[in-house]
């Protein structure tokens, strides 16, 4: 059995070098074809979240993500993670729907949380994974909601001019 590092590589990851949403889609894509999570794919996520998601850079530091990481306990360590995203993230749901699981993280903001909520699901034959590909869509979901407003406004703006 490999032993667990405690904190993430030295070595360039694959998502060096391109834009943060870029590097959020190919990690999306490549835990989605992982049988199961990797520590890897998390210290990933960790590298790619200050930016896309509020993540604080000291996070990587911190003893409580180290401890859980070295316990292989990955799913908590997401929890961890989603939490101290700006906004915050939570894991409203971890079910299992026949061979696979379904995870659902929720985003909420402003002064009324209850009524600016989004959510995320994503699907995984790994509980792990399903979590990790939902936190990264819902930093995804974050930026590209802004620019389907724009190509909105674009196009009532081209009718108008008809």
């Amino acid at each position: 059995m490999a032993t667990i590092s405690a904190q993430p590589a030295a070595t360039t990851g694959p998502f060096e070098g391109m834009a943060a949403q870029a590097a959020l889609a190919s990690l999306m894509d490549r835990v989605g074809a992982a049988r199961v999570l990797r520590e890897h794919h998390v210290w990933e996520a960790v590298r790619i979240l200050p930016e896309t998601a509020g993540l604080p850079e000291d996070i990587k530091q911190s003893p409580e993500l180290r401890g859980l990481m070295e316990k292989e306990a990955f799913t908590a360590a997401l929890r961890l993670l989603a939490h101290a995203c700006t906004p915050a993230r939570d894991l409203s749901d971890l079910e299992p729907h026949g061979d696979c699981w379904t995870a659902t993280v929720s985003v909420c903001g402003g002064l009324d949380r209850a009524r600016r909520c989004r959510l995320t699901q994503a699907d995984h034959r790994d509980p792990p994974a399903a979590v990790l590909i939902a936190l990264l869509g819902s930093a995804i979901r974050t930026s590209s909601r802004s620019v389907r407003q724009k190509r909105s406004k674009a196009a009532v703006q081209q009718e108008r001019q008809k």
